[in-house]
């Protein structure tokens, strides 16, 4: 490891290219600790390595370079990554930003870009370890290394579960920077977002802030996730991690809503969590990513009892069982929640299923993850008065017309 501290990686299978690279960071004050190709050795060396910062060259075949940047990105998710080529594209530049990517640079890299680069990686490295919250509070992070296989509708659950059963108050926040559902699913419509609230956090007071949530039927509080994923470009990591940190001096209960692919905000959002509740499909790819996942939650040394593995069957047809997903995974499955058409029904009208329909299988499966995760008591939820609470006396609700425009597929 180089003086600075950071395991600092070159990816790139241009000799020159790499030379020209290592000579600028070297002139930012930091030396390169491995130069690699792309490939299989790269990804060896990442697993190995750990690397701290990473340099990825984007050159064609283009495949293979976003490869090594997704497979970095979820083995490493804590990790700087710079990405960096000849030509700019708005097309390269949009996945590599999907991917989780922190910087872009493209055609000849300035001295002062170089520096930025290693000043925000030397930053992020000091301030990586987990923020403290407060005595009693509980910040769970919902995490999946895939999209559509039911991490949000799994938060949304735990939120509403939560707040039902009349115990605990619950924030959910909904840190998805590509497609944040957690509003239209809740059926609530946003005035303020988490980027907003972020970028405040220095000065923000609690009157001010629970001024910018909104207040479910289940009794869960909820902060949305930015419109536009642009937003996110104006807020840091270390500001979420802040803000979450605020928010759990507030709540007894925090639940941080994940995209499906690591980047800085879901570093953050892991980093400052206390409970993790790992979703996952019984999908070969969701499979081979959780076990990434899981493997990189204990290097980091995470124990085993606070990540809680949940198995969601999205559709009814026949798949790998629990044991087959447990070999697979390596790891002890805590919870699975079965196959159940009411969860379609109940998104498509903007109501978590355990409010709709209480006493639905899938309903009780998010009943006792929610106990699991937020350390209540696992009883049983008074299904009359859950109804009552949230259809009325009349026991009706219409369907709102952004929720019930959705088809409901796992989220």
């Amino acid at each position: 490891m180089n003086l600075s501290g950071l395991r600092t990686l070159i990816v790139d299978s241009d000799e020159i290219s790499r030379e020209i690279l290592r000579s600028k960071v070297q002139r930012a004050g930091l030396e390169i600790d491995r130069e690699r190709p792309h490939g299989l050795i790269a990804q060896q060396t990442i697993q190995e390595m750990q690397p701290d910062l990473l340099f990825v060259a984007i050159a064609q075949p283009l495949q293979r370079a976003l490869q090594t940047v997704d497979f970095a990105r979820a083995v490493v998710p804590d990790a700087t990554i710079v990405a960096y080529a000849d030509e700019w594209s708005p097309t390269v530049e949009r996945r590599l930003m999907q991917s989780g990517v922190n910087d872009f640079l493209h055609g000849k890299i300035a001295r002062d870009q170089m520096n930025a680069v290693v000043d925000r990686a030397l930053r992020k490295a000091a301030s990586s370890a987990s923020l403290p919250t407060e005595p009693g509070a509980r910040v769970i992070a919902v995490v999946g290394q895939k999209g559509g296989i039911g991490k949000t509708t799994t938060s949304t659950n735990l939120a509403a579960a939560i707040a039902a059963a009349g115990r605990q108050s619950v924030l959910l926040i909904d840190l998805d920077t590509r497609f944040g559902d957690v509003a239209v699913m809740m059926d609530v419509r946003a005035d303020y977002s988490v980027s907003e609230a972020a970028r405040e956090v220095e000065t923000l007071d609690r009157e001010t802030f629970l001024k910018m949530l909104l207040r479910h039927d289940s009794g869960a509080c909820v902060l949305p996730a930015a419109r536009d994923y642009r937003s996110w470009l104006n807020c840091s990591p270390e500001q979420i991690q802040d803000l979450v940190r605020f928010a759990a001096t507030l709540f007894d209960v925090v639940i941080l809503d994940t995209p499906g692919t690591f980047n800085d905000v879901v570093a953050a959002a892991v980093g400052a969590a206390d409970r993790l509740v790992v979703v996952t499909s019984s999908d070969l790819a969701s499979l081979k990513n959780t076990s990434l996942l899981l493997e990189h939650l204990a290097l980091k040394g995470l124990a085993d009892e606070h990540v809680i593995v949940t198995l969601i069957h999205g559709h009814d047809q026949e798949g790998p069982g629990r044991a087959d997903v447990e070999f697979a995974i390596g790891r002890t499955v805590d919870h699975e929640v079965p196959f159940d058409r009411n969860v379609r029904k109940a998104t498509q009208l903007g109501v978590p299923v355990i409010m709709w329909k209480p006493q639905a299988p899938a309903a009780t499966a998010f009943s006792r993850i929610a106990a699991h995760a937020s350390g209540s008591p696992a009883a049983a939820l008074d299904t009359v008065a859950v109804r009552r609470r949230f259809f009325g006396a009349f026991g009706s609700r219409r369907p709102a017309p952004a929720a019930a425009a959705r088809d409901n597929i796992a989220v």
